[in-house]
């Protein structure tokens, strides 16, 4: 078995390949990538949220841009051109790979600060599954909102932002053999449905706290 070092877990984790050489291993029932799992352990331990934060969540390609982009344009009227020369990334970070883990580093100076005790509108992302995050969303009166999509269309996005990335890399990953590791669960933040019924329990029984809409619904009323 691999061993993995300065990662913040135990290299003897249950472990699946999924894509080429790339290994994920498996946290709280869910799978991650090495660097992943380093940014999610570091969240867990030191992230506190405030009662003014609003958190979107949600599986990878379920429409997380367009959110980012809502929200901020919502939350910040005054400064919405910021949205004209920043990426909604940029401006909405991810929680488990820019705020924390190895990219953190290189986090633009106008990222919200996590470590900011002061109430604020500051707005994160993550696709941590509520049966990982929830004991820190509930730990304060922040907002949850989380997106899904059709696992199809998921899946395809996916599949193609993949093979856009690995292209130079590597032969192109056959869609069969994604089809079958998606279905399994072996994905990123997977098992897709797992991740999915997560959040929407909690909007039913939290309705106040948990916000859960779907891309197609967006997609359906944008003038809304």
């Amino acid at each position: 078995m691999a061993q993995i070092q300065n990662q913040g877990f135990d290299s003897s984790m249950p472990q699946e390949k999924w894509m080429g050489d790339v290994v994920l291993y498996q946290f709280h029932g869910f799978w991650f990538t090495p660097l992943l799992l380093q940014g999610t352990q570091e969240l867990l331990n030191q992230f506190k949220p405030l009662s003014g934060d609003i958190i979107l969540a949600s599986f990878p390609k379920t429409g997380t841009t367009w959110l980012k982009s809502l929200l901020y344009s919502i939350i910040n009227r005054s400064s919405i051109d910021q949205l004209a020369g920043n990426h909604p990334h940029e401006l909405v970070p991810q929680l488990e790979f820019q705020v924390y883990g190895p990219r953190a580093v290189s986090a633009p100076p106008h990222f919200p600060s996590p470590c900011s005790t002061s109430p604020s509108n500051r707005i994160f992302g993550t696709h941590l599954p509520y049966q990982i995050f929830g004991k820190t969303a509930i730990s304060s009166d922040c907002r949850i909102v989380y997106v899904a999509r059709n696992p199809k269309d998921t899946l395809v996005s996916y599949w193609h932002m993949v093979n856009t990335m690995e292209m130079a890399k590597r032969d192109p990953w056959p869609l069969e053999e994604a089809v079958d590791k998606f279905c399994e669960g072996y994905f990123p933040f997977g098992p897709y449905y797992e991740h999915v019924l997560g959040y929407q329990k909690e909007s039913i029984e939290r309705p106040k706290k948990f916000f859960f809409v779907t891309y197609e619904e967006l997609k359906s009323d944008t003038k809304t």
